[in-house]
């Protein structure tokens, strides 16, 4: 219990205070001491951080930020990049961790380490290659070569996620067979619906995952048109202090992910629900 609630602070109090802080003022949020909660909570940060101007009861307009275009960018090259590399992950891995689970042929153990060694090294080995490579073939600084990069991550980290689980499943292969099904209508229509949870956790991992990717993109797209948004954030850091457009774009970057979150992770719980019943 105590360590819960220790998660649960480490967790929300950052929250918090860019939330807070997204609700501010420059000034009020240079205030010392610092304010726990908005004396005069405005939106205006939120609102010229996406590139629009507000205007104060004062009548004091307040123009959009200066890296309003690259946070605008950075949202929608990330939500280009999750949604691409999601689905051709789980277009890969399903098959794939199937394979490496449930059957038996020659060579298996080698082919699922060379699969699973790229999860052993870091994203910093083998940056400076692919950045070579991509500027060498014209791939430097777009999505594409982005979510090529991001894809021989999430491959074989969900592969290895999968593994135990397709492993793990009932042996029913054999009866759908008996039934009709070919080996590969059997994985379609059998093997899949009873992975249905796995799978789902699965596209949250990659998409998650794509959506967090900072290494790769900080190298190989950052300041062009694919940048994307955890860059896009870190750029604040170094211009001319803006707190508040800081703290309000990374409260624009993390609803993507808990709208994913939320809607997939009440998808699980109700199939874990209606499973028993069956």
């Amino acid at each position: 219990m105590i360590a819960l609630v220790v998660v649960l602070i480490w967790t929300l109090i950052p929250l918090y205070w860019f939330g807070k802080s997204a609700l501010q003022t420059k000034a009020e949020i240079s205030e010392f001491p610092p304010n726990f909660y908005p004396k005069r909570p405005t939106i205006s940060g939120l609102v010229t951080v996406i590139g629009f101007h507000y205007t104060k009861r004062s009548g004091a307009v307040m123009i959009p930020s200066g890296g309003a275009r690259q946070v605008i960018m950075g949202l929608l090259n990330s939500l280009i990049l999750g949604v691409a590399t999601t689905i051709i992950t789980m277009a890969v891995v399903v098959p794939l961790a199937y394979t490496f689970g449930r059957l038996e042929f020659k060579h298996k153990n080698t082919l699922l380490f060379a699969v699973l060694l790229s999860v052993a090294l870091p994203p910093i080995s083998v940056l400076i290659p692919f950045f070579i490579l991509f500027t060498r073939i014209g791939l430097a600084g777009t999505r594409i070569g982005l979510i090529i990069v991001t894809l021989t991550v999430t491959i074989p980290f969900v592969t290895w996620m999968l593994l135990g689980f397709f492993r793990n499943l009932p042996r029913v292969e054999k009866l759908a067979r008996i039934d009709g099904f070919t080996r590969f209508g059997a994985f379609i229509r059998i093997i899949v619906p009873m992975g249905k949870v796995g799978i789902v956790v699965g596209a949250i991992i990659a998409f998650l995952f794509a959506w967090n990717e900072y290494t790769f993109s900080l190298i190989l797209v950052n300041g062009t048109k694919a940048t994307t948004i955890p860059p896009a954030v870190s750029g604040f850091l170094y211009q001319h202090p803006e707190p508040e457009h800081l703290a309000a774009s990374i409260i624009y970057s993390l609803i993507p992910p808990f709208i994913v979150v939320y809607l997939l992770q009440k998808h699980i719980s109700k199939m874990h629900i209606a499973e028993p019943m069956e």
